[in-house]
């Protein structure tokens, strides 16, 4: 949501996770219109503004989590699996309504 580019490195630990978590999270910025590419550590992210699509969490909590908070700034957000929160914070979805008024 930043202008410009946001370079991400340093992360390439991130991909033997839950799920290649680089390669998710450049999929699914993909579905908000935002261009993200993968690097051998980490992303290029290029900025401006989203829009809300139906995110596909891979069974991966963090990923679920992370696309809830773009929701904020992208209406019309869908986290496909959200009982994949549950590995590490199962009221995650009551605890971010309450955030999110």
């Amino acid at each position: 949501m930043a202008r410009g580019d946001t370079v991400i490195t340093g992360v390439a630990h991130l991909r033997p996770k839950e799920s290649d978590r680089l390669q998710a999270v450049a999929a699914e910025l993909a579905k908000m219109s935002r261009e993200a590419r993968e690097t051998a550590d980490g992303l290029v992210i290029r900025g401006g503004a989203p829009h809300g699509a139906v995110i596909h969490t891979f069974n991966d909590h963090r990923i679920a989590m992370s696309f809830a908070v773009a929701g904020l700034k992208a209406p019309g957000m869908r986290i496909t699996d959200p009982d994949c929160v549950a590995k590490s914070f199962p009221d995650f979805w009551e605890f971010f309504d309450r955030l999110s008024r």
